[in-house]
């Protein structure tokens, strides 16, 4: 089963094939668990949106329409718990956390010492800092494109807005963030009269 692919593992979990269903949470649980963490920014929130956004993916495996789809449908219920939990009123000082060393860096890199990894882990903090301050449907948009790599429609189908409003927020989200980098010393200030882009 390991080899099929989810379109092919949906189907059978919606005929009640259990083994197919948890082949398919275990494909998906550790990237949706990084997202919620890059999301709400707390590690026993995010494992609870996970956990329970997976027993209702099971529960309700039968309403799945689109079957290639699975994942783009579990983000969708876990951002819809989520914001049925309140996350989504988060203030926007919001510690995130996953873009840190020990998600950044799963797999230590060739020859890097001590002091590579120091540096690589303080741009990652300065990164979830700028993250932070963006509005949430921003940086939802934002870290499905880039970090997940789901398309704009894929993250409207996940989100509940156009594919254009996405492609706005992840403009105007990358924008804003460009215009924190100087700030948090990830990038010289741009010249003057120049927009920074």
């Amino acid at each position: 089963m390991e080899s099929m692919t989810d379109a092919q593992l949906a189907m059978l979990s919606q005929t009640g094939d259990r083994h197919a269903f948890t082949v398919l949470a275990r494909r998906w649980e550790r990237r949706l668990f990084h997202f919620l963490l890059r999301q709400l920014g707390d590690r026993e929130e995010a494992q609870e949106t996970c956990q329970e956004a997976l027993l209702r993916a099971f529960l309700n495996i039968k309403a799945l329409r689109r079957p290639q789809h699975f994942g783009t449908w579990l983000h969708r219920l876990a951002l819809n718990i989520g914001r049925d939990r309140g996350r989504a009123q988060r203030r926007h000082d919001l510690r995130l956390v996953g873009l840190d060393a020990e998600s950044v860096n799963e797999l230590p890199a060739q020859g890097a010492g001590p002091h590579e990894d120091a540096e690589r882990s303080d741009a990652a903090q300065r990164v979830r800092r700028m993250l932070a301050r963006l509005p949430e449907h921003q940086r939802t948009a934002i870290l499905l494109r880039e970090v997940e790599g789901f398309t704009s429609e894929e993250i409207s189908s996940i989100t509940g807005v156009p594919a254009a409003t996405v492609r706005s927020r992840v403009f105007y989200g990358l924008k804003a963030l460009r215009r924190m980098l100087p700030e948090h010393g990830l990038a010289p200030a741009p010249a003057q009269g120049g927009t920074g882009l």
